[in-house]
């Protein structure tokens, strides 16, 4: 059956004169609701001042963050045995790991590396045998109920009880490949003495792990394969004539050996290298017999200034402005930053005692974070500069711009309240939807305070042209913060790979605009008729003679 074509486009014309309507009438309740603010004036700003002082209050209750979390659905399992381990056993970990993997429903793919290729992701001098790398590949996020952090705490406890074995698992973001990267937890304690160090970094890691939300907390101090120490007495080597480094010299000649010449093998040069026996490179006891050259030719052995202890030495020693520093870092799980590097600041403040010439410094993502927040403030308020200039000078006035930018604050008051509501975190792409707030704001009471000087200069009275203008011009208003909010309301769903890190971007822009659209259609025309009020009395007081509209600007 054919349907005329009048009759398709009945039901949403029908639906579309409803909707003027409802605004043509909303324009006359407006109109009431302007009169009634211009009578309390005091009450309206004062309400508007409670309000902000509570959105100040909803600070403590927003986590920060630098970006986000995404949730991209892989997972990287590093695996690390102990020294020594050979390949065979390492493959058998991994093994059993990915069948303890693949019981995951959710589970699609799983790639295991084992030796060499299995290094990448655990950077901790251990041999190439002793290490592995699992990933771990899952359903798209729409196809599962559970995120990639639930999936990745629960591969944790599956993993956690391998005898041998040091795993670390973290979700693995391909966006950040290439990326710098810094722990979200980075707590750096510098000072002398190396055992004192150790201990240190362990009580700091206890402390750290002891803290809700934290996950694969390490220490930059952690033990190496075994090795010979050889600690060179200072004073009995200068007894001899001997600098520690002419010792180390002799012993790296000893046990690597010297080239002393070449000779050629079917026109290939091989090295001739003279070095001690293996008997006494590999013999502790022999090492002392290993002769040292004096300054007057005597021949002292190792061990009269020297003395041998076999122990396990830090892999790696890190020293930042000529300081030894030890490093403890840790990953989050459903915590922000903020809340967690401020949680671990405390408890390490309070329960670690620090001997004279050690100090700690808290670094890692928190503090990149707060850079770029230092950063963005100082853009947020070169645009509230620019904004303002740009109306000063189209205005040819001081007063209209400044009465318009009292819409700025309002945006803060919807901003938090949204964050709050979503329990979203504060991030840097959140601070950018709150700079683009500024102009979109301030572009309702330019409407508004534009109209209002029109009707003004054509002869109507203040408040009738204020009440009149809001009549007018709340269609434009409405419309301009309806048609943005509902242009961003797909992005604060947050739907689709990697959605999470422009959602808090669309809800602090929603949340802020609409609080500054209701507010503003209030607030700017009391404010516009209090500033009026000053000039008018300023203006009377010098004596000056000036039409509305001058003293109006």
């Amino acid at each position: 059956q054919e349907i005329p074509l009048d009759e398709t486009v009945k039901g949403p014309r029908r639906a579309i004169n409803r909707f003027g309507r409802f605004i043509d009438g909303l324009g006359e309740w407006y109109r009431g609701v302007i009169n009634w603010a211009l009578r309390r004036r005091r009450l309206v700003v004062i309400t508007v001042t409670v309000l902000m002082v509570a959105s100040l209050g909803m600070v403590p209750f927003i986590g920060a963050e630098f970006l986000s979390a995404t949730d991209a659905g892989q997972i990287s399992i590093a695996v690390e045995m102990d020294t020594g381990t050979v390949l065979d056993e390492t493959n058998k970990v991994a093994a059993q790991i990915e069948e303890g993997v693949k019981e995951i429903p959710e589970v699609t793919t799983v790639f295991t590396s084992v030796g060499p290729e299995g290094s990448m992701m655990m950077d901790t001098g251990a041999s190439e045998s002793d290490r592995a790398t699992v990933m771990v590949m899952l359903l798209k996020k729409s196809e599962r109920a559970r995120s990639t952090t639930d999936i990745a705490e629960e591969i944790r406890k599956k993993v956690v009880d391998i005898p041998g074995a040091k795993i670390k698992v973290t979700e693995f973001d391909p966006a950040t490949v290439g990326m710098s990267y810094s722990n979200p937890i980075n707590v750096k304690i510098s000072g002398d003495d190396l055992d004192v160090l150790k201990e240190l970094s362990e009580e700091t890691k206890a402390i750290v792990r002891g803290v809700s939300g934290t996950r694969e907390v390490e220490a930059s101090l952690t033990e190496g394969k075994p090795e010979v120490q050889i600690k060179v007495d200072r004073r009995k080597a200068a007894l001899y004539g001997l600098a520690p480094g002419q010792v180390a010299s002799n012993i790296k000649t000893a046990v690597e050996g010297q080239v002393s010449t070449r000779y050629r093998v079917e026109g290939d040069e091989v090295d001739v290298r003279v070095r001690y026996a293996a008997s006494a490179r590999d013999d502790l006891s022999q090492l002392g017999t290993i002769m040292l050259s004096s300054p007057t030719g005597a021949q002292i052995p190792l061990s009269q200034v020297a003395s041998f202890e076999l122990d396990r030495g830090p892999v790696s020693i890190t020293r930042i402005h000529q300081e030894r520093v030890a490093e403890i870092t840790a990953d989050l799980a459903n915590r922000d930053v903020a809340s967690a590097t401020a949680e671990v600041q405390q408890r390490i403040d309070s329960e670690l005692q620090l001997p004279p010439g050690y100090r700690v410094e808290y670094t890692g993502e928190n503090k990149e974070m707060m850079e770029s927040f230092r950063s963005l403030l100082l853009a947020l308020l070169l645009a509230v500069v620019l904004v303002y200039a740009v109306m000063a000078i189209q205005y040819e006035s001081f007063f209209d711009p400044f009465v318009i930018m009292f819409s700025v604050p309002t945006c803060f008051i919807g901003g938090a309240a949204a964050l709050v509501i979503t329990g979203r975190t504060f991030s840097v792409v959140t601070f950018i939807g709150v700079i683009m707030l500024v102009g979109v704001a301030v572009s309702n009471a330019i409407v508004l305070v534009d109209y209002i000087k029109t009707l003004r200069r054509r002869g109507m009275e203040r408040d009738q042209a204020i009440a009149e203008a809001g009549a007018v011009r709340i269609r434009p208003i409405l419309m301009t913060a309806l048609a943005t909010i509902l242009a961003m309301f797909p992005l604060a769903l947050g739907l689709g790979e990697g959605g999470e890190v422009s959602a808090p971007l669309a809800t602090v822009v929603i949340g802020g605009l609409a609080a500054s659209t209701v507010i503003t259609l209030v607030l700017v025309p009391v404010v516009y008729t209090i500033f009026d009020d000053w000039g008018q009395k300023i203006t009377a007081k010098l004596g000056f003679s000036q039409s509305e509209e001058n003293i109006s600007g």
